[in-house]
């Protein structure tokens, strides 16, 4: 099919739904579809043979855009919902993919231009404008609600990355078709780390000797970052030897968090690295006695989640749903969402190298079972049948 795969992101940047992103594209242009990307005009260039990217006008101003509502995300998906308009209306094409908010300005491709359209729902918006504070009118949040599911109802199917979004749309949108199709672990991530390259990064950041935790991706309030900081002040009263690198982030939310350390007495068990390509992930992750998610808000599970399970690294994450519809007590530690529980679930691990060892593996298996690309692909290719046989019925 060709198929219209809209995605309001920089694209390519290394973040969550970006991969996503381009995990689709490769999945679908390996499968024999021509997929046009319309996206932001931010992010680095991506080829892919049937691949082609159609990126919006870019608005005076605007060079970067950060995770989460904002006034520049607003202004790009005005100029994306143009770009959008102009592709269905010029060019022929299959079926309309919608990711996150763009299916907002997707729904009446489906009536106008009779489109099949698939919504990719990575997140309820409506929960996480309230979980992050940038709304707190019960009346607006209510509103957002009600467009999402007018949203949700007017979907041929939905995809969703988790169990909990598949019950918000069954509630929502009852008889519309749901296929759950979990992230895989980051593309170039999942090979054996390279030794030498391990041993001269721990000499590098001065870890030798140390039992180092460590944390992946940004630093969103939502991430749990000060839960981690708070948990790093608790652990350097009980292990002398433990350190803790956080590796992503923009610098001046490293900077808070270095402050909020100092403040605590654990400005020297905390280290910071930037952001780093995935080919590097490897070693990093090799470099770690346990990989941490300290997540305490929404409902989606992090991508970083399945990337952790692969390294076979021991992993604690907080006990709420956003892990534990992927995660049990056989394949992390799952602990309370404080400092100390945190705290205490970095310390089992580290006084227990042959259980931790046990759990990184037991995790790795899994995610090799149920959550590797090839179930990827395989999961939406299922999505992309069901669509044609759609189209067949309507012909």
């Amino acid at each position: 099919m060709r198929v219209l795969l809209v995605s309001p992101q920089p694209f390519f940047e290394l973040r969550g739904t970006p991969i996503n992103v381009l995990n689709m594209c490769r999945a679908l242009t390996s499968a024999g579809h021509e997929v046009h990307l319309a996206t932001y005009p931010i992010g680095e260039d991506v080829f892919l043979d049937g691949l082609t990217v159609h990126r919006a006008a870019r608005p005076p101003g605007i060079r970067s855009v950060k995770i989460g509502f904002s006034k520049a995300k607003i202004a790009l998906d005005g100029t994306l919902a143009v770009t959008v308009a102009r592709l269905a209306l010029t060019r022929r094409f299959d079926v309309v993919h919608a990711v996150e908010e763009s299916v907002f300005f997707c729904v009446p491709l489906r009536r106008l231009a009779g489109l099949p359209l698939i919504y990719d729902l990575d997140s309820v918006i409506s929960d996480q404008l309230r979980y992050s504070g940038v709304v707190s009118s019960e009346r607006l949040l209510s509103g957002v609600r009600r467009i999402e599911t007018a949203a949700l109802r007017s979907s041929d199917c939905v995809i969703t990355v988790c169990a909990a979004l598949s019950d918000f749309v069954r509630a929502e949108a009852p008889g519309v078709r749901v296929f759950q199709i979990e992230d895989p672990p980051m593309p170039g991530t999942d090979r054996a780390p390279r030794e030498a390259d391990v041993e001269a990064m721990r000499a590098e950041l001065g870890l030798a000797g140390r039992q180092t935790v460590v944390y992946t991706g940004n630093l969103e309030p939502y991430q749990g970052a000060e839960l981690l900081v708070d948990a790093a002040g608790s652990l350097v009263r009980r292990r002398a030897d433990a350190v803790v690198l956080v590796v992503g982030g923009d610098p001046a939310r490293q900077e808070e968090l270095r402050r909020r350390a100092a403040r605590m007495g654990a400005g020297e068990t905390l280290r910071f690295l930037p952001p780093q390509p995935p080919d590097r992930m490897p070693e990093i992750m090799a470099l770690s006695a346990c990989l941490v998610s300290p997540r305490t808000a929404g409902q989606n599970t992090p991508m970083k989640i399945y990337t952790y399970m692969s390294s076979g690294r021991p992993i604690v994450a907080t006990d709420l749903p956003t892990h534990t519809q992927v995660l049990d007590a056989s394949t992390a530690v799952l602990v309370r969402p404080t400092a100390d529980g945190l705290a205490n679930g970095i310390e089992a691990i580290l006084s227990d190298p042959a259980w931790a060892s046990a759990l990184g593996e037991a995790a790795r298996e899994r995610v090799e079972r149920d959550y590797s690309f090839e179930r990827f692909r395989e999961r939406l290719a299922e999505v992309y049948a069901f669509i044609a046989s759609r189209r067949g019925r309507r012909s």
